[in-house]
Formats: C-alpha cells, sequence, structure tokens
C-alpha cells in the first residue's frame, strides 16, 4: 500500500493551500493546511505532466510512458476546486454540457451518485464522436467528490480517431474495464477526521 496516496495531489495541496482563494473558501483559517487527502493508485508507469493553478483550482496531469501534454492517447486530470458551493453533481453535469457543446455527437452515461468513504461522489463516461477543435474522438471518465475543504476530480481521458455515432469509441472492453476499476479505488480521505474519513494506513 505505499503507493495509496499519489506524491502529486499532496502537491496539489500545498499549492491550493497556499492561494487566497483557498484561503477564503476553507473552513478552516487562513494559517492552517489541509487536512484531506485524495486517495489514488496511479497507473503503473504514468508520470506527472506538470501543475496550474488558477482563481480557485489547481489542476495537474498524468500521461502514460512516451505520452505528454502535446501528444497524448491517454490522460489523466486531478483537479482541486476550493469553492464551497460546487457539488458533485453539478460539475460531472457541465462535463456532459462541455461535451455536448464541443463535439459532432456526444454519448453521456447516466450519472452514478452515492457516497465513498462518506463522502459525496458523481461519477459518469461521456463519449464525444469528433471534437469541434481537435477533429479526433474522445471518451472521458469522471469522478467527482465533495469534500469539506474543496471538491476534488478526477478525470480519466482517452483520445484518438473520430468514430461513427454508432460505432463507439475504438478502445478494447478490458481498458474500460481497467478505468472503471480505477476510478472505483478513488477516495478521500480526513487525517482529521479519521473517524467518519479515515485515511489508509
Amino acid at each position: 500500500m505505499s503507493r495509496f496516496v499519489a506524491v502529486f495531489p499532496l502537491v496539489v495541496l500545498g499549492l491550493l493551500a497556499a492561494s487566497p482563494a483557498f484561503a477564503q473558501s476553507s473552513q478552516q483559517a487562513p494559517t492552517s493546511q489541509p487536512t484531506e487527502r485524495l486517495v489514488m493508485i496511479p497507473p503503473e508507469g504514468w508520470t506527472g505532466g506538470g501543475a496550474s493553478s488558477g482563481r480557485n483550482v489547481v489542476s495537474t496531469h498524468m500521461f502514460p510512458p512516451g505520452q505528454t501534454s502535446e501528444n497524448w492517447t491517454e490522460m489523466l486530470t486531478i483537479q482541486v476546486i476550493a469553492d464551497p458551493r460546487a457539488e458533485a453533481r453539478a460539475f460531472v453535469q457541465r462535463v456532459v454540457d462541455a461535451s455536448r457543446a464541443g463535439c459532432d455527437a456526444a454519448g453521456p452515461s447516466p450519472a452514478t451518485e452515492g457516497m465513498t468513504n462518506d463522502y459525496p461522489v458523481a461519477t459518469l463516461t461521456v463519449t464525444c464522436t469528433r471534437g469541434h477543435q481537435s477533429g479526433k474522438g474522445g471518451i472521458v471518465a469522471v469522478k467527482a467528490i465533495r469534500g469539506k475543504q474543496a471538491l476534488f476530480v478526477v478525470e480519466r481521458l482517452w483520445r484518438g480517431p473520430a468514430f461513427g455515432r454508432d460505432d463507439g469509441p475504438p478502445i478494447s472492453k478490458a481498458t474500460l474495464l481497467e478505468w472503471a476499476a480505477f476510478l472505483r479505488s478513488v477516495s478521500l480521505c480526513d487525517q482529521a477526521d479519521p473517524a467518519r474519513h479515515p485515511c489508509p494506513r
């Protein structure tokens, strides 16, 4: 279990804690450090592709071996959104809306809502037959977790040749099953509240 918490979520949270927006949005005092941690085992061999921060969002990306932000087929994106009003279900709906606006045809799965480690969670998958800007087909599987301090979002993405509305993306069933297992394993914990949100040991 030595890999249960990837290094980059801790870096992301550190960047977020230093931002004024987080200090204003967090329920903690501005001088305190975030205690919630994203629990995730990155795919084997994937490496970080850098982090960026906005007014209240910090994002980081990971790529498989040999792929970069300029040249990728698969990508993993992690976002930490310091907005007390951001809800998991509303976020995944925005993913659907963006896909419908930016694709020739978008096929969202029904959103699934539930609880993971006593946190509200929403998940869904969206296919894009052909992006208006990229000209490529794509699929994204997203999991959003509403923490006490922020909204945590993990997205697994694939892009490749455009495909027909009735064809589905040219991605194997085994890969999709691996994606599903990966997202199920993603959770959130709170070092300051082990009774309600225990962290792995």
